[in-house]
C-alpha cells in the first residue's frame, strides 16, 4: 500500500470521527446537563449521548406491543393446555423430594397438633380421583399442611370437606414402606369439584341406636339433644330430648363450653368406637355446625 492510499485512509477515518462527533449532542438527552465535549457517554449519569444509539420511544413502543401479543398467545396456550397429574399409585421411592401434582378424593380429614413443636397440623387421607383408591398403600396416600399453610387453609376458607376432588400441588417424600405428600402453600390446593356423598342424613338420638348399622360411617345432624353430662377433655353426653335414658356420646368437643341442660344440634361422623365397644359421633368443632345451642 503506497503512501497516498494510507494518507487517504487517515482523511477517511478523521471525516468519520468528525462526522460522528457533530452526532453527539451538546447536551444529555438524559439528565439534561451540558456535554462540551461531545462524549458518547455523559459523565453524570452514563447514558448513551449518540441518537444512533439510542433506543427510540417508536422502537419501545413496538417491542411493548409484541411482547404483549406473545403474553396473549402464552395466556391462551395455558388456559386450553391440560395440567398433567400423576396418578397416586405412581408416587414412589425413586420421585422423592419431588414437586409432583395430584387429582385425588378426600377420603377422611383430621386435625392434631405437633406434640413437639405444639403446631397445628391438618391432614387428608387421599385416593386416586378415578381408580377408588386400590389397597390401602397403591392408590391412597396422606397430605399434611403444617403451622402456617394449615392456618391459611382454615382462615381463607379453603379446606375441602369429606369426599371432595382436589388438585394439590406438593411435596413428595417416599422411602420404604412410608409415602406423604407435604402442602408448602394453601394456595396449591383447590377443590375442583364439591361431593354431595358425604352430605348430612338427619336422624336423632333414638333413631340412630335403634338401627346404627344404617348410619354407620356416615355424617348425620341431629336437629334437637340435651346435653347429659360432660365427660374429660373431649367428650359431652347427650339424650334424646323425649327420652333422657337414650344417650349418645359427642366426641371432639370442648366440654368447659358448654352447660348440663342445654339443648343443642350435632353435626358429625357416626362412628363404633372398637375398643370401648360403643357408638359416637365425631366432631370436628372448626366446622360451623359442628354443635350449636339451641337455648
Amino acid at each position: 500500500m503506497n503512501n497516498q492510499s494510507i494518507k487517504q485512509m487517515q482523511i477517511t477515518e478523521t471525516e468519520a470521527d468528525a462526522a460522528s462527533v457533530a452526532d453527539i449532542a451538546d447536551k444529555c438527552p438524559s439528565c439534561g446537563r451540558a456535554n462540551p465535549e461531545r462524549k458518547k457517554r455523559c459523565a453524570y449519569c452514563c447514558t448513551l449521548t449518540s441518537p444512533r444509539e439510542r433506543i427510540t420511544v417508536r422502537a419501545m413502543n413496538l417491542s411493548t406491543i409484541i411482547l404483549f401479543a406473545a403474553a396473549i398467545v402464552y395466556f391462551a396456550i395455558a388456559v386450553n393446555l391440560k395440567p398433567q397429574y400423576t396418578p397416586i399409585s405412581a408416587l414412589g421411592e425413586s420421585m422423592n423430594f419431588q414437586h409432583v401434582r395430584v387429582l385425588a378424593k378426600v377420603r377422611y380429614l383430621s386435625e392434631f397438633k405437633d406434640k413437639y413443636e405444639k403446631r397445628v397440623t391438618i391432614q387428608l387421607d387421599l385416593e386416586d380421583s378415578k381408580d377408588g383408591g386400590g389397597d390401602d398403600y397403591e392408590g391412597r396416600i396422606k397430605l399434611k399442611a403444617e403451622g402456617e399453610v394449615a392456618r391459611e387453609l382454615k382462615e381463607k376458607g379453603l379446606l375441602p370437606a369429606r369426599g371432595d376432588i382436589i388438585d394439590v400441588s406438593a411435596t413428595l417424600f417416599a422411602g420404604k414402606g412410608y409415602r406423604t405428600l407435604s402442602l408448602g402453600t394453601a394456595e396449591l390446593l383447590k377443590v375442583v369439584d364439591k361431593s354431595s356423598e358425604f352430605a348430612a342424613v338427619e336422624a336423632d338420638v333414638k333413631a340412630l341406636l335403634a338401627a346404627p348399622d344404617n348410619f354407620k360411617n356416615k355424617k348425620i345432624k341431629i336437629k334437637e339433644a340435651v346435653i347429659k353430662s360432660k365427660r374429660g377433655n373431649l367428650i359431652i353426653e347427650i339424650n334424646d330430648p323425649a327420652d333422657a335414658a337414650v344417650t349418645i356420646l359427642v366426641f371432639g368437643v370442648d366440654p368447659s363450653k358448654y352447660k348440663e341442660g342445654q339443648k343443642v344440634s350435632v353435626s358429625g361422623m357416626f362412628v363404633f368406637y372398637e375398643r370401648g365397644g360403643y357408638w359416637e359421633i365425631k366432631v370436628n368443632e372448626d366446622e360451623p355446625e359442628s354443635v350449636v345451642v339451641l337455648n
